[in-house]
């Protein structure tokens, strides 16, 4: 019974994390899995390609707005124009510099593929942040951000707080790779 217990908690870990038992194999000696790579590798373009489209909408809506304005005015405002292109350019530049440096991270991870373990016990809990609240799993004073209420609740659910286990964590990137449970 306790060992199907231990299983049902391991699963789920599996799901809010997305790793398997052959990624923890590859995370007890130290290594990140060919997938677990393919995984951090397709978080990473999904990320720059939501930051693009998103900074695409908004400097488009803007535009937009610009286009409007200047129609309904009748002035074509060149000083104006310029401080939207300016502005676009800077908030353009500034995106693709944050983007190069968390992409300079990932390919660090990737070359070294590297994790190292954190021992200890399962902590779950939520941290307010100016007006959000941030979901967490703990462990041995490492916090972990959990993007989603519905793996949070499964987290709590499932009765892993103060539970005994090994996080896999990879470098430079620190992210939770996989989680192994001790009985």
């Amino acid at each position: 019974m306790v060992n199907d217990d231990l299983l049902r908690r391991q699963a789920v870990l599996e799901t809010v994390f997305e790793f398997s038992q052959s990624d923890i194999a590859a995370n007890q000696s130290g290594e990140l899995s060919a997938a677990q790579k393919e995984r951090v590798a397709d978080s990473h373009f999904a990320n720059c390609r939501f930051a693009w489209v998103t900074f695409s909408i908004v400097f488009g809506l803007a535009f937009l707005g610009f286009c409007a304005e200047m129609f309904r005015t009748g002035a074509l405002g060149i000083r104006s124009l310029s401080a939207y292109v300016g502005a676009t350019a800077f908030f353009g530049l500034v995106l693709w510099g944050f983007l190069l440096s968390h992409r300079y991270r990932m390919k660090r991870t990737l070359r070294e593929g590297k994790v190292f373990p954190v021992k200890g016990k399962i902590q779950l809990f939520s941290l307010r942040h100016e007006k959000l609240l941030h979901r967490y799993v703990g462990i041995d004073g490492h916090r972990f951000q959990i993007e989603r209420y519905d793996h949070f609740q499964l987290l709590q659910q499932s009765g892993l707080a103060e539970q005994e286990a090994i996080v896999y964590v990879s470098t430079p990137r620190q992210s939770v790779q996989s989680v192994e449970l001790k009985a």
